[in-house]
This record gives C-alpha cells, structure tokens and sequence, in this order.
C-alpha cells in the first residue's frame, strides 16, 4: 500500500509542474513597441551607475554592443524572459566597475528595463526598489532584486496565462509570485545562459490531478531555466514550492515526495 501511494504522489508531482507550456504564443514574445530602439538601449547600459554615482561602464564595449544587439534582434525568436537574464549576465560580465559587490542605482535601471521592454508590463519595474549584484564569482554573478512590497505579482502572457490540459484538467500558469526580493545566479552553459539557484519567487496557477484521485496544487517553485540561444525553448527544472504545504492542505506523503523530486521539461516560456 505505501509504495503504491509513493507511486501515485510521484505521478501527481510530475504532472503538476508542466508549468510553462503554452498551447498559442501568436509571436507576442518577440514584439516590440513602434518607439522600441537598440541605440537606446544600449545608451542606458552605458548610463548605468551604483548608488555612489560610480559608472558600471567607463568606455563602450564592441564586444557587448554586438552581443546585446544580438539578443534584441527582433527577427530572432526570443521571450523577454530570456532578454532579461541574458541582459543581466552581460551586465556583470563586461562591467569595468572594480567592485565585487554593486548596488544599482534605481533610477538608472529602471530607465533600462523601460526602454529594453524585457517585461510586457512596462509598469512592473517601477515595483522595483533596489538591485544588488555580487561578483565574487565572475562566472556565476549573483542578483537580487528588491520590491516595493512583501508580496509582489506579475502575470504571464499578457494575463493570458499559459495553460495544457493533461491529467484530466486544465493546468493554467497565471503569474510569477515575489516575496518582498528574489535572487539567482546566472551562468553560460556552451552558447547558452542559465538562471539558476532561484530564492523568494513561485509560479501561481492551478495545477494537480483529476480522476483516479484529486489533487490541486497552487504553488510551484522553479529550480533552474536554461535559455536555448536563437530560440524560444528553454530547459526547465521545476518542482512543487514549500509555500504549497504552508497555505494547503495536502498529506504528508505528497510534502515528503515532492520535496525530493524535481521535473525537468524543454518547453517554450515567457512573461
């Protein structure tokens, strides 16, 4: 009986956390506002500076000109989502600040995260109230990003949600949940760049299992996203949040199973 019930609470795990797919995407990830400019952008990566007025940047760099161009080609299919990360990484990979540890200011970078149109919400990073990037490990730099509230939401899509059906119910992703700050690291893997060792953020929506037995779930956490270069797709290693079993009601079996066990799906995603 206990290894049958393990059984069925590893099969719930997996179908919960397919969090991502998208059944119609319409091209929205790769859309650009009319007023959208690289020079632009790229003049507010120039203008960055830390909260002693101390410039990222003391000259323009060919290499990261080229790369950041690169990445907001907009005939090259890419979510925001992966615009944003990459973006980070090239920050901290071509900075000439000597710092390890840097607090952005907040005005300039909320002007770049404007202007570079990395969130379809273009209020969203206003919420934002303080950056911190920590350099100790120039191949993985470390980000956290502080908010205005303890609790902060972002819809997926447009508010669209992404959504599948399997196990017998609609799964809907419908927003990204920040509590107060979140952190990740950042690293390249070949071509690509990976968000990693995630903190303080889950995906809501509903989620679980319809038939045999019903379980629904809110709460997910992402472990890791590998960004596929020149492409949509990214690597998704995911698995049920903590915070599930804080706010639901589920059996201890489910609590101790999912702590243990992550999924891993290649799926196409954006916010």
């Amino acid at each position: 009986m206990f290894k049958n019930s393990t059984c069925i609470c590893l099969v719930l795990l997996l179908v919960t956390i397919p969090v991502f797919a998208s059944g119609s995407r319409s091209g929205r990830s790769v859309t650009k506002s009319t007023d959208f400019s690289i020079n632009q952008v790229l003049d507010d990566v120039y203008a960055l500076v830390d909260t002693e007025e101390a410039k990222l940047f003391k000259e323009r760099n060919s290499e990261m000109d080229k790369e950041l161009k690169e990445l907001f080609d907009v005939s090259i299919l890419r979510s925001k989502l992966e615009q944003f990360y990459t973006m980070l990484f090239y920050i901290s990979k071509y900075t000439s600040i000597e710092n390890d540890e840097i607090y952005l200011d907040r005005e300039s970078t909320i002007k770049l995260l404007i202007s570079s149109e990395v969130f379809t919400n273009r209020e969203f990073p206003r919420r934002i109230t303080r950056v911190h990037l920590v350099r100790h490990n120039r191949e993985k730099p470390f980000y956290e990003v502080f908010f205005d509230s303890d609790r902060v939401e972002l819809d997926l899509n447009w508010g669209d949600d992404f959504d599948t059906f399997k196990e017998g119910m609609n799964q809907k992703a419908k927003a990204l949940v920040f509590y107060g700050s979140f952190s990740f690291r950042l690293r390249k893997k070949g071509e690509n760049v990976e968000a990693f060792d995630f903190k303080d953020v889950d995906l809501y929506g509903t989620f679980g299992s319809r038939g045999f037995i019903n379980v629904d779930i809110n709460y997910v956490a992402v472990r890791s996203v590998e960004f596929h270069k020149g492409s949509e797709m990214a690597l998704v290693r995911a698995k049920v949040s903590r915070k599930e079993f804080e706010i639901n009601e589920h059996t201890w079996l489910l609590a101790l199973v999912t702590r243990f066990v992550t999924d891993k799906s290649l799926q196409a995603l954006d916010w």
